[in-house]
């Protein structure tokens, strides 16, 4: 079985990235992205995991990570940062599955493999 990922995050280069790195990987697939929370929010049904970038044009923050889990509570919430030492990350750690830092998606396969199996 192949879980489906959406990545949410306001720069396409890091989706691509991931679904690039992801490819030979036969147990996760990044099925969707959107840019912003409005549209990741609409395409979440159907996914078992998100990667959610911390800061988006249209909702960051707390109130982002609230929408997502409330909205998608079975769904594997990834929060995707580059700084995750943060009060505003501490904030919200207790909501999210994991925090990874951007730029390695050897930390992101590792927490999918993790949350919702190899």
């Amino acid at each position: 079985m192949i879980h489906r990922v959406l990545v949410v995050d306001d720069h396409p280069a890091v989706a691509l990235a991931l679904k690039v790195f992801l490819r030979g990987d036969e147990r996760f697939a990044i099925t969707d992205s959107a840019g912003t929370a409005a549209e990741g929010l609409e395409r979440l049904d159907g996914h078992d995991a998100v990667v959610l970038d911390f800061q988006l044009p249209d909702l960051s923050g707390p109130e982002l990570v609230r929408a997502f889990r409330v909205r998608a509570p079975q769904a594997a919430l990834i929060l995707h940062t580059a700084a995750d030492d943060t009060p505003a990350v501490e904030a919200v750690r207790a909501l999210v599955d994991a925090v990874v830092p951007k730029s390695t998606p050897e930390a992101v396969l590792s927490a999918l493999e993790g949350l919702i199996g190899a």
